[in-house]
């Protein structure tokens, strides 16, 4: 974990009086490569401590609303301690804190298809909350920021590589799927369970209002792959859940795996930008290319095999398509 910020017992304790708690422990969260997080024991039970190290004090305000708006909806994540009076979130060190009740469960390297079907089910009720107006309209580190590190000449034939990617994806993205309110970073770290039970999905940081496919297509990348391949039955598995509750349209299922192969190229680009840019990791070296074979991977799946396993069936618009361009 990169913990940036290292907090004394007074700086806890001075922070979480302000939402009338009596500090009994805290240690350091392992996990998080932008935030320092902290586990806190007080008089009023568990609370996580967050000190936003890269973030500003307006998006943790609005990360705040957010989390208020899906507590509003019941949806399962982190719910906010509230303060005692002051509407603005505290700060330590003109960091923005933000503190949250904890949640008993577990995360997992690994999951089985039946704990990846109820992650599914919960993305496709997520999809189903209206966005908020203040959301940003594309993804953090989706294609419309790849350019931040293209031309850098920090690593030459990657960011040549991603320029070419960008150039793919603007280039096959079908217009006018549809839209929503998508997590954005659905990785097994950022689910809980207990035992093989859905609990909580966590850290809402990358939401935006996006295309919903997107967030599949992460999931698939944060959920379904082990070394440098898709596993396209836990693939099938989360679609399959999702699908009990919001049917994908026709456009959506041929664009699936594109957009499995756009997860991976942004999750590369990320990886980039902070292991070989923002904070320089030698042993992370390797991270964005990890991201960049499984794009490939993904990429020389047959089409036809792709929705085949996935979605049981070859959808018909797309055998249409095919019968068209013989």
């Amino acid at each position: 974990m990169a913990r940036y910020t290292q907090l004394q017992p007074s700086d806890v304790r001075e922070i979480i009086c302000q939402y009338d708690l009596t500090l009994v422990d805290f240690v350091p969260i392992d996990g998080g490569a932008s935030n320092s997080s902290y586990s806190l024991q007080t008089n009023h039970g568990g609370h996580v401590l967050t000190v936003f190290d890269d973030k500003t004090g307006e998006y943790v305000t609005q990360l705040a609303q957010l989390l208020l708006l899906l507590a509003d909806a019941k949806f399962p994540t982190t719910r906010l301690r509230p303060l005692i009076s002051q509407q603005n979130l505290p700060n330590c060190d003109n960091k923005p804190v933000m503190v949250k009740k904890f949640i008993k469960g577990s995360t997992y390297a690994v999951l089985n298809k039946k704990m990846i079907g109820q992650i599914g089910i919960v993305l496709a009720d997520l999809h189903q909350i209206s966005a908020p107006d203040f959301l940003p309209k594309q993804h953090a580190y989706g294609l419309e920021v790849f350019g931040t590190v293209i031309g850098k000449n920090v690593h030459p034939q990657f960011e040549s590589w991603l320029s070419q990617q960008h150039h793919y994806l603007t280039q096959n993205i079908p217009p006018d799927l549809p839209l929503a309110l998508i997590h954005g970073d659905c990785f097994a770290d950022n689910v809980l369970f207990e035992g093989a039970t859905f609990k909580a999905i966590i850290d809402f940081e990358e939401a935006c209002q996006y295309y919903r496919i997107f967030d599949l297509g992460m999931g698939i990348v944060g959920l379904c792959t082990q070394r440098a391949n898709v596993d396209l039955d836990k693939a099938q598995a989360l679609l399959e859940g999702y699908q009990q509750v919001q049917p994908l349209d026709e456009c959506e299922k041929i664009a699936l795996q594109l957009f499995v192969e756009y997860a991976a190229i942004a999750t590369a680009y990320w990886r980039f930008w902070k292991y070989y840019i923002h904070v320089p990791q030698a042993k992370m070296a390797d991270a964005p290319f990890a991201m960049k074979r499984l794009a490939q991977a993904v990429k020389d799946i047959p089409k036809a095999s792709f929705l085949e396993i996935v979605f049981g069936g070859v959808p018909k618009l797309y055998a249409v398509d095919v019968i068209n361009s013989s």
